[in-house]
């Protein structure tokens, strides 16, 4: 049995594991802009960045990507505003990296998203974000592992 870093697993289900530290640092600096904006005299401004914190910190609670081996479903929901989508792990067709670069050359953010082919149409579900591509490259390969995908290339 493996254990993994990104994912914890509830019997056959494996849950990818939500990144509070980066969700924290983000409602942290929210909460911040707002107070500094509220005593500038601002208040309208304020409540709005407030509210997008508040939103950040359920978003959180709510984002799930889940992968079932056994029935060979991947079920992800990457924000409040969208239902939860289910696809089967035939259609998967490729992961995408994402990387932004500040001044062209500091990495400051990394997003995993995997692509499925549903019907000729491109579905798209983020599943993580990181820092550094390592990070990214270890989420991949954990994600190819319990999707099975290296033991239907030999």
């Amino acid at each position: 049995m493996n254990t993994y870093k990104h994912y914890r697993q509830d019997g056959n289900l494996y849950i990818f594991k939500n990144q509070p530290v980066f969700i924290t640092i983000i409602a942290v600096l929210m909460f911040a802009a707002a107070v500094m904006v509220y005593r500038i005299k601002i208040p309208l401004l304020a409540l709005f960045l407030f509210v997008l914190g508040v939103l950040i910190i359920i978003n959180f609670f709510t984002k799930k990507f889940i992968i079932d081996p056994v029935r060979k479903t991947i079920t992800g929901k990457h924000t409040i505003f969208v239902s939860a989508k289910t696809y089967d792990i035939k259609d998967f067709s490729n992961f995408e990296v994402y990387t932004t670069k500040y001044m062209g050359f500091i990495t400051t953010n990394v997003i995993l998203s995997i692509h499925f082919n549903v019907n000729g149409k491109d579905q798209k579900l983020t599943i993580g974000q990181s820092v550094t591509q390592r990070g990214i490259q270890k989420m991949v390969n954990e994600t190819e592992d319990i999707m099975g995908l290296n033991e239907n290339r030999r």
